[in-house]
């Protein structure tokens, strides 16, 4: 495929760091809520069924996992830190749009006579799964340290516990939308090569679409052009030796 064809058909909606970081934090916890829910539920009851402590030990893991990768991502990718702080700014940039899409958000998906209001980069789903996230992120890996370090930690626990009650409609209100739902499982391409498809950010993501690839004269340095990650990381080596 040729970039003008890359140009023409697809659009580069996250830069590899944004998906380091993605899964950096994604893969992690996916594996923590997995082996914790194991525990409880099949181990909590009979603590003395085999192989508790192989479960106890992949969530302690992936929980240092949880802290420390997202933190190595960030380090190696010091050179788009504005762009994740861009990123955080448009999750917690609330309007009434995006109010406006998450009621509407349950009946589009019963009826395509509803129409929902144009989105950023993230629509107010996602906004919501990030502001959750970035919420309780502290508050996860306070309580898990308090837990595994102490004889006496319930109320750590409680909390601990709760956050991943909440998060729980979270994760697989994500994972439906990235997996199985028609409309919008599309886009989960753009997690693994950065690109999603032209016309599903025209219509999905309208506003960001505008801003960024149809109002091309205004100087933004956020703005990404859709070329591969080979093609970004040469051209990125490239002006480092200039």
């Amino acid at each position: 495929m040729t970039k003008k064809s890359i140009s023409s058909e697809k659009i580069l909606r996250f830069r590899k760091s944004e998906r380091n970081i993605h899964w950096a934090i994604a893969i992690p916890f996916m594996v923590c809520y997995a082996s914790a829910l194991t525990l409880v539920i099949f181990y909590n009851p009979y603590p003395s069924r085999p192989f508790r402590d192989v479960f106890s030990w992949i969530h302690r893991i992936s929980g240092i996992c949880f802290i420390i990768l997202p933190i190595i991502v960030v380090l190696t990718s010091r050179n788009d830190l504005r762009l994740f702080f861009y990123n955080i700014k448009q999750a917690w940039a609330w309007s009434l749009q995006d109010i406006k899409f998450l009621f509407l958000m349950g009946f589009a998906a019963i009826s395509k006579r509803v129409t929902l209001p144009d989105q950023g980069k993230f629509n107010a789903a996602e906004k919501l799964n990030f502001m959750v996230l970035m919420s309780t992120y502290p508050l996860y890996v306070l309580t898990g340290i308090f837990i595994w370090l102490t004889d006496s930690a319930l109320l750590s626990w409680l909390i601990h516990f709760s956050m991943a009650i909440i998060a729980t409609p979270f994760l697989f209100g994500h994972l439906f939308m990235a997996t199985l739902n028609p409309s919008s499982r599309v886009a989960l391409s753009g997690m693994f090569s950065g690109f999603v498809d032209r016309q599903f950010v025209k219509h999905h993501h309208a506003s960001w679409y505008k801003d960024k690839f149809e109002n091309a004269g205004e100087p933004d340095d956020n703005k990404e052009k859709p070329v591969p990650d080979s093609m970004e990381d040469s051209s990125k080596t490239r002006s480092d030796k200039e």
